[in-house]
Order: structure tokens, then C-alpha cells, then sequence
């Protein structure tokens, strides 16, 4: 049974998808892997000297996570698996690979960001090509091709042309055939040579150390000529402008000693906006130790008109259209300029009387048009929300009435405090939580709201000087601090991963069978029924489903087509004259909750395709934040307002340097386990 190459190939593979994240590469323009490679490729990631940035990142949990950004989500057990096949496929461990085949340049291609599974490396290796082909348990496949082809175990394709190696599944009909006939007669044009990527890198700094080119979305003009499924909607198009109003996107990575600097451009092209409240005004005051900020500029009139959409009987809709009726929420939405930051922090809550790790804290931060009237609609709107909700919850048995609104004295700024805490009960102090507030005050044109009345504190002190701000951090993009801002982002990744071992730690010594994936399939959105999103018919005789079509937007959108046949899930072919029956029981039975392993039929050749679902487990989130900050330190992602010459954004990585530590958390004391006790400044 033939199995993807992304899985079955070098762990190096996984390694070139890892540059998903940091980016990619290129030196002089005709020595890039781009002119072997067909023009209409969705996906071309190249690197050059690259193999000290890929071999840290080939870590199981960071292989793990770009795995799932990638669309082929694995288990720990598929690590493992993947490290015996590539020694047994090229007699290599993964670090070993990395540093031979990837130390002078690597690409990895396919057919979009969401349909990597029948992806291609090429790479131009260190050393005699010749001895390692010798060393390899290569058969020399028939090919009409003048390159040396051969198959590898696991159904792996290699081939040679010049100093170049090709990997890839060994299908003819697959995109490994397609570039390798590319490479080889050069009858279409070539990546290089394509206006689109040609228009985007000429956009960039000269000479940069990385590439990453992706087809958001494909031009109405294009005629593909690789094989393979239709990608399915990009998650790409809910990230920045740069990206949702672009068919084409170019990264560019320089590299400056521990600092990762990737500008980005994109074709989306449009009118700049006049701004009244600037993001960085919002961004750059924030305290110094914020763990994670956004800011950008949200319509807040659609945001009202899109409660429409909500149940009828939803408690929040009754509320909103309540409110709606007299006009508050109307005219507090018109005061709003649009401008927007979420700030992410951490403390030890004031009122929390047991010992446990800082908890997270979020302040919403809202420019105004008019400051005075969106105080004033603001805090009408919260004390009738908090007399209607009083007055609802009369019908309900042992609910729980909040508190009247308290007003306070924010060193010499005014403003409000709604204590949510009586809503978790009364012993809420007892808990990691501690306290929940709803916490306002109108600093200048800026509303801000907080979960913590503590928070509200320490964003007040940062923005008037009192204490260190989020400027500095900012300035590590380097791209023009005066500019305005479509997007702003910033992830202090190393604190954030120092936090989450705390976590981790604390819910082993505390609640151990939340570490455990099983505890939290109970707990899905929707009681953690799942569809692929496929309409088959069932050929019970020949026990397989055909598919007719494919929902786009779901599970199998991407991956699988029409005229695909199932023939199996989790491993094992269908066995009875039921496979409807079967497929629904394998579903609910799957062995990894965040996917479903399917056989395929298509063109003859059964292969196993890999189905992302969608499943939610913080545990395994945390873990990956600790993994991904273990590395990166930060990283702070700024875009400039689109113009006529396109879309342009600036991305900085600032790499982890072994344990050290940006700033110190609030200390705590485990019960049992003082090894996780804060550790302080280095």
C-alpha cells in the first residue's frame, strides 16, 4: 500500500516544510532551484545554507507542529516511524540528512500551501553525488528521461540531473514526474522565468538567503498542468491584507546573526486608507512584558449587523437587539475610529489564594472618533446589559446575580469595575482563576477594556511611562517606524513557551488526565461529531465508496476529488458489503482524534491519504507553544497599507539563544514541586 511521499521520504521532507514558518531562499538568480521547476507550482520553498536554522526545527514537537500547519497532521508515533524509514531508505539519521542533502540548498515543492502531501524536494548536496547514490539501495527505474531515475524503499522517487538530487513519489502520474520532466527538457516555463514571481521578487532586498512563493489563489488565466487535487481554500486568506487580497505572495528572509528579517510582498493592490487612530499608537504603549498583541482596524458596523446570524433564542442576541432598540449600541459603534489591539499578558491574579502558575490577562484596546460619547454610550450599554442580565436570570434556579458596577481610581485616570467572579461560584479564589473582572477607562482616545482590573493597571502605567513598553520590541522590524499600519503583530514566543512549562507542569502535579488527548474528545464543539464533507455512493460489491462531490470548505476539501474511490479508513481496507457503515464506525473510532487515515483509489494506484478534522486539545497547543519557543524568542510581523505597487509586510524572527529568559513571571509555589518555581532573570 503506497503511502504519501511527505510521509514516506526524508524526514528532511518534514524539515523543508518547516520553512513554511521561517520563510526561505536564493542567491544569484541562476543558481536558483526555481529554473527547474514548471511555472503554474502553487508552492515553491527554497533555502540556501540553511541546514544550522532546519536541524533545530527537526525537533519531534516542531516537526509535529509544521506538520499540522502543513495540512498532515502526526502523532509522536509517526516521528518515530519517520526516523526508521529514512534510515532505511537513505542511511541517514534526520540530522544527518539535513546536514548532507541541505547544507548548500534545498527546495520543496507543490501543488499549494494546503496540498503538500504529493510534495517534491530538490536539493544540490555537499559532497560526491555519486557516493551517495552508491551508499543508497537505489533500482534504476525506465525512464525516457536523460537524467539517472531510480526508486528508493517506500516507493520514493529519486533522481539526478547535474549536481541536483529530485525526491519524490515514485508515481508517474504525481508531481515528481511532472518536474523531473521539466528539469529535464525544459517544454514549459520555468518558475524563474514566470512574470508573477519575477514581478514580486524584484520587490524584495537583493540577494536573500530564503524564498517562499505561494498561488493564494489561482488566476482565471492559468491552465495547470500538474496532476493532483484542487487546494482547498487557503487559511492564508484570514491572515493579513497582504495575504487576503493577493493571488501571489513572495517571502524574503535575510538572515543578521540571531535576527530572521522576511519582507513580503503580495499583488493585492488598492487605496491606503485616511487613518485617525494609528496601530502603532495603540501597539507601541502596551507594557513591555506583553506575551502576545494584534492591532488592526475592525468595522465595527458590520461586527453589529453580523448578530443577525445568531440563533433566535441565543441570551446574547435578546441582549444585543435590547440594546439595538435604543440606539446605544449603534451609536457606540459610529464613535469607534476602527483602530483595534488585543494585549495578551500574565499575573498572579490578587484575590487567588492557591498556589499555581500566572494566568492569562487580555486587554481591548479601542480608538475613538469621539472620545466623550463612546465613554458615555459605553458605560450605558454595560449598566443596562448588567440590569437586564439581573433580571433574566431571576427565572433561572441557582443562578448567580453580579455585583453593581464599582467605580475606581486608576492613579488619577476614572474608571469602572464589573466583578465576574461570582459567576464560577463562590469559591472561585480557590481556584487557578482567582478572579474575573470587567474592567474599563477612557485614557485620552483610547477605550480600554480588561479581563483583570490588575491588567488595566499595568497598561495604563506602560502608556503614560511609568514602566517598560512594547516600543523596543516593535523596532525589531526595522521597516520604518512612522509608517502606517494595516496589521500589527507580536509574539513574545520564548516567555510564552517558559509560561506553558509552568502549565505543564502544574497539571501533571494537579489534574494528570487532562495531559491525555482521549479526556478531551468528550469535550468538542458539537459533541465532537465530525463529517469529510464528501458525497459517495456506495458499491457495496466491490466494497469501496466512489466520491461525487466534495464540499469546499471541509474536511476533504483539497485532497480528495471526484472519481476518487474509498477504500478503506484507519489502516485496514473495507471489509464488508457496507462500507458507509464502516467508514461512519471508523469516524467515531478513529485512533488520533485530529485526523482520519483513508485509501484512496485513483488512477489505479491506492494510496493513503492523511484527513485533517477539526479538534481541539490545549494541552497539545501548550506543548506546541513551549516547542516553537524554545527556538524563536519573538517574532513581530508588521504590514504597510496596500498601493498601487502591491501589498508589502515585514516579518522578524529573533532565534532563542539555548535557556535564556526575557523577563521573569510572577513567582509561585507548587505544592510538591519546587523545581518550577520561577526562575527568575538571567
Amino acid at each position: 500500500m503506497r503511502k504519501p511521499v511527505i510521509t514516506n521520504c526524508v524526514g528532511s521532507f518534514r524539515a523543508a516544510a518547516i520553512a513554511l514558518l521561517l520563510s526561505s531562499c536564493v542567491a544569484a538568480a541562476d543558481d536558483s532551484l526555481a529554473r527547474l521547476v514548471p511555472a503554474d507550482v502553487g508552492l515553491f520553498i527554497e533555502l540556501r545554507q540553511a541546514d544550522d536554522l532546519l536541524v533545530p526545527l527537526a525537533a519531534p514537537q516542531l516537526w509535529l507542529t509544521i506538520a499540522e500547519l502543513a495540512g498532515q497532521p502526526a502523532s509522536h508515533e509517526d516521528t518515530a516511524l519517520w526516523e526508521r524509514r529514512i534510515e532505511r531508505t537513505i542511511n541517514m539519521t534526520p540530522t544527518a540528512a539535513i546536514e548532507t542533502l541541505f547544507s548548500r540548498r534545498v527546495a520543496f515543492v507543490a501543488h499549494g500551501p494546503r496540498s503538500t502531501q504529493d510534495g517534491v524536494v530538490l536539493c544540490r548536496p555537499a559532497g560526491n553525488l555519486d557516493e551517495l547514490i552508491r551508499g543508497w539501495r537505489t533500482s534504476p527505474l525506465p525512464s525516457a528521461h536523460r537524467a539517472s531515475v531510480y526508486s528508493l524503499p517506500h516507493h520514493v522517487g529519486l533522481a539526478r540531473i547535474g549536481d541536483v538530487l529530485i525526491f519524490g513519489d515514485d508515481v508517474s502520474t504525481g508531481l515528481f514526474d511532472t518536474v523531473l520532466d521539466h528539469g529535464e527538457n525544459a517544454r514549459s516555463t520555468a518558475l524563474a522565468d514566470s512574470a508573477a514571481y519575477k514581478g514580486l521578487l524584484a520587490r524584495v532586498p537583493a540577494n536573500p538567503d530564503g524564498i517562499f512563493f505561494a498561488r493564494l489563489a489561482t488566476p482565471t488565466t492559468s491552465r495547470p498542468t500538474t496532476s493532483g487535487p484542487a487546494a482547498a481554500p487557503s487559511p492564508l486568506a484570514h491572515l493579513p491584507r497582504l495575504f487576503r487580497d493577493s493571488e501571489n505572495v513572495l517571502l524574503a528572509l535575510h538572515r543578521s546573526d540571531q535576527l530572521l528579517r522576511i519582507s513580503e510582498v503580495g499583488d493585492g493592490r488598492g487605496a491606503a486608507q485616511k487613518r485617525g487612530v494609528l496601530l502603532r499608537d495603540l501597539a507601541d504603549g502596551l507594557p513591555g512584558d506583553t506575551l502576545l498583541t494584534w492591532a488592526g482596524y475592525v468595522d465595527y458596523a458590520a461586527l453589529r449587523r453580523s448578530t443577525a446570524a445568531m440563533a433566535k433564542r441565543s441570551l446574547f442576541r435578546i441582549a444585543h437587539q435590547l440594546q439595538e432598540s435604543a440606539g446605544n449600541i449603534q451609536r457606540l459603534s459610529a464613535a469607534l475610529d476602527g483602530a483595534t489591539c488585543v494585549a495578551v499578558g500574565a499575573l498572579n491574579p490578587a484575590q487567588r489564594l492557591v498556589p499555581a502558575p500566572p494566568i492569562p490577562a487580555v486587554a481591548l484596546l479601542l480608538g475613538t472618533r469621539q472620545p466623550q460619547l463612546v465613554e458615555r454610550e459605553w458605560s450605558n450599554l454595560l449598566h443596562s446589559s448588567l440590569a437586564i442580565y439581573n433580571l433574566l436570570v431571576l427565572r433561572l434556579p441557582d443562578a448567580r446575580r453580579l455585583p453593581e458596577i464599582e467605580r475606581l481610581d486608576l492613579d488619577g485616570i476614572a474608571g469602572e469595575q464589573l466583578d465576574l467572579s461570582n459567576l464560577f461560584g463562590g469559591a472561585i479564589e480557590q481556584t487557578p482563576l482567582g478572579e474575573l473582572h470587567l474592567s474599563w477607562a477612557l485614557d485620552g482616545d483610547t477605550l480600554i477594556i480588561a479581563s483583570h482590573t490588575q491588567w488595566l493597571r499595568q497598561v495604563l502605567a506602560a502608556r503614560h511611562g511609568k514602566s517598560a513598553r512594547m516600543g523596543a520590541v516593535l523596532g525589531l522590524a526595522g521597516s520604518g517606524a512612522g509608517e502606517p499600519r494595516e496589521t500589527i503583530f507580536v509574539a513574545q514566543t520564548g516567555p510564552i513557551a517558559d509560561l506553558g512549562q509552568f502549565w505543564l507542569a502544574y497539571f501533571k502535579q494537579t489534574v494528570p488526565h487532562v495531559l491525555d488527548e482521549s479526556w478531551w474528545r468528550d469535550y468538542q464543539p458539537g459533541g465532537g461529531a465530525v463529517q469529510l464533507g464528501v458525497q459517495a455512493t456506495e458499491d457495496g460489491e466491490n466494497r469501496r465508496l466512489r466520491i461525487q462531490s466534495v464540499t469546499a470548505g471541509m474536511p476533504a476539501a483539497g485532497l480528495l476529488q471526484p472519481g476518487d474511490m474509498i477504500v478503506g479508513c484507519n489502516r485496514r481496507r473495507f471489509a464488508t458489503s457496507q462500507p458507509v457503515r464502516e467508514i461512519r464506525a471508523g469516524l467515531a473510532q478513529r485512533p488520533n482524534a485530529r485526523w482520519i487515515d483513508l485509501f484512496i483509489q485513483r488512477d489505479r494506484v491506492v494510496r493513503a491519504r492523511r484527513v485533517p478534522l477539526p479538534f481541539v486539545d490545549p494541552i497539545e497547543v501548550l506543548r506546541r507553544l513551549v516547542a516553537v519557543g524554545q527556538v524563536v524568542q519573538r517574532v513581530v510581523y508588521l504590514d504597510d497599507a496596500p498601493d498601487a505597487t502591491g501589498s508589502r509586510g515585514y516579518l522578524t524572527l529573533q532565534l532563542r539563544s539555548g535557556t535564556e529568559r526575557l523577563f521573569e513571571f510572577p513567582p509561585f509555589l507548587p505544592a510538591t514541586d519546587s523545581a518550577t518555581k520561577s526562575p527568575g532573570r538571567k
